[in-house]
């Protein structure tokens, strides 16, 4: 076994691990193999609920825990929750009222652990074409309803939100970001994978409790033995920020925005150039690395 700097690698995965597809090539399979060879505990952190990655968590061969929708949810392998952060309720209803309000589906993932169903879709607009991909491709469970007060576990919110082009969606966000200012946090940024495989520009609107993230669940995962300093991590998002501040070691993608890329230690390549496992060989499976 190689002597690493490393105990944890935080792994991303759209934009990061996989492709525009969706899907993750033989380079980075190979490389997620020499991770785990070099002792290295693998945490996935993604946007995805779990149901929405169980494939490509199989494909991985992922035998621990995944940090899911964006940092609100901790699951086994097995999909069971072992710690999640809610949206408050009043919350949910404030944003739910906006989206449909202004002529969208508002999208309200559900713990699937607790409810019957992965999403409760509001309202009678069309779906986006994202969003109708999205679900058919993953097979994704739902419920449709007309109003807010026909969802049967309001409880059990992860997130809320919409996908729609962003002049649809930026007015939306700019009102909720000044509303919801302390009692939720809210993201607004493209999709790269569906934008990628449906070949049109597509935006997410989302928001979740006020402390979620992908560092808050994983410090909570670790509880008392977390060593930032052993920790490195991998992403190009938004949602990736927290990961790449309080990290030892932050890879960022070159297809990450620009501001973004302030947060990266290094630099790898794209996401759809195999830049994870170039990533790996150069910075976290080499003995005793050279971050330079």
């Amino acid at each position: 076994m190689l002597i690493t700097e490393w105990d944890i690698l935080v792994l991303d995965l759209d934009g990061t691990l996989l492709c525009g597809q969706g899907e993750v090539s033989h380079s980075n399979l190979h490389a997620l193999d020499g991770v785990r060879e070099a002792g290295i505990k693998i945490v996935v952190a993604t946007g995805r609920s779990f149901s929405e990655c169980n494939h490509i968590l199989e494909w991985m061969n992922h035998q621990g825990v995944s940090i899911t929708a964006g940092g609100s949810q901790l699951t086994s392998n097995t999909g069971a929750t072992i710690a999640r952060d809610t949206v408050d309720v009043d919350v949910t209803k404030e944003v739910t009222t906006k989206v449909v309000e202004s002529g969208l589906r508002c999208l309200v993932l559900k713990d699937k652990s607790a409810c019957d169903t992965q999403y409760v879709l509001v309202g009678d607009a069309p779906l986006h074409d994202a969003s109708i991909w999205w679900f058919e491709t993953l097979e994704i469970s739902l419920l449709e309803v007309d109003s807010l007060d026909e969802d049967p576990w309001p409880e059990h919110t992860l997130r809320v939100g919409a996908v729609a082009n962003k002049d649809q969606l930026l007015p939306i966000a700019t009102v909720l970001k000044t509303s919801l200012v302390d009692r939720a946090k809210l993201q607004h940024w493209s999709a790269v994978t569906c934008s990628e495989a449906t070949g049109s520009s597509t935006h997410l609107l989302e928001v979740f409790g006020k402390s979620v993230n992908k560092w808050n669940m994983l410090r909570h995962h670790l509880g008392e033995t977390i060593n930032p300093t052993r920790i490195a991590v991998i992403g190009d998002g938004l949602n990736d920020i927290e990961l790449f501040q309080k990290a030892g070691f932050s890879i960022v993608m070159d297809n990450a925005e620009e501001h973004v890329q302030q947060y990266a230690d290094v630099l790898t390549g794209r996401h759809d150039e195999d830049g994870f496992a170039d990533a790996m060989y150069r910075w976290i499976i080499s003995p005793c690395s050279d971050q330079q």
